[in-house]
């Protein structure tokens, strides 16, 4: 394992616009339950639930989902604090090593950690937004409005819209904004950092597709407990293990290189 660290810190320190993709997996040590894996978080939820057509029909039923699931500490992302992991990334991008942090998570852990570049691929769950003029506000005063009883708690304090989770639900597109700049990212990317995501979620699990098949092709260096279903056709560096241990050794042996 140390020569592929190793391997990946030189490839890192040698690259001009190094980007990372960071999936649930990454946060998984921070408490947050990922989705598909055995005891995730869709073998105690229907997904459906995350649709948006099924949002549309009852949001209040949404709603109370949502406060029972943070209640029961299922999916209490307010309470998640970032780890090792997100920490490493953070201080890579402090370092001018990795540009851009392109996320599929939901949990505001990268910023919370210190990331400043930070692509919400598929939004933020600690933001509500409405439905009809998309203003915006913390989820935990739209939480406190609903625990307190107000009628109209779900509903947009400036034009009376529907307020939803700002995250991307089934049925959803991805932001015009976030693609755009993964489009760009990926285009500029000459290393590319995958952690903790299974690429099995399109269109996100199409970037290191790109990169790879841009000329020149980036480096792909990937961080998983498992294999990514793309690691055969896109993974140069293959370390698997802990997100928090492998980052933390990563970052170490990049700053022992760049005291030479």
């Amino acid at each position: 394992m140390e020569d592929k660290i190793r391997k990946a810190a030189e490839i890192l320190v040698g690259a001009q616009n190094a980007v990372a993709l960071t999936g649930a997996g990454i946060s998984t040590e921070s408490g947050i339950p990922d989705f598909r894996s055995p005891g995730g978080l869709w073998t105690k939820v229907d997904p459906g639930e995350f649709s948006l057509d099924r949002f549309l029909q009852n949001p209040t039923r949404f709603w109370r989902l949502h406060l029972d699931l943070k209640a029961s500490g299922e999916f209490d992302l307010a309470s998640a604090a970032p780890n090792a992991a997100h920490a490493a990334l953070a201080r890579l991008e402090q370092m001018g090593l990795v540009k851009c942090v392109i996320t599929q998570n939901v949990d505001n852990l990268h910023q919370r950690a210190g990331s400043v570049e930070v692509v919400e691929f598929h939004g933020n769950m600690l933001r509500a937004a409405c439905l009809r003029c998309r203003a915006a506000e913390p989820i935990e005063d739209v939480e406190a409005r609903l625990t307190a009883g107000d009628p109209d708690a779900a509903r947009c304090r400036k034009c009376q819209g529907v307020l939803k989770p700002d995250a991307v639900f089934f049925g959803e597109a991805i932001p015009a904004k976030a693609m755009n700049i993964s489009h760009v990212q990926s285009q500029k990317c000459d290393a590319l950092l995958v952690i903790g995501t299974s690429l099995q979620v399109y269109p996100a699990a199409q970037i290191p597709m790109t990169v790879k098949l841009k000329y020149p092709p980036a480096q792909v260096l990937e961080i998983n407990r498992e294999p990514s279903a793309l690691h055969e056709q896109v993974t140069d560096v293959l370390m698997l293990g802990s997100a928090g241990d492998l980052m933390t050794r990563l970052l170490n042996t990049v700053e022992e290189l760049l005291k030479r």
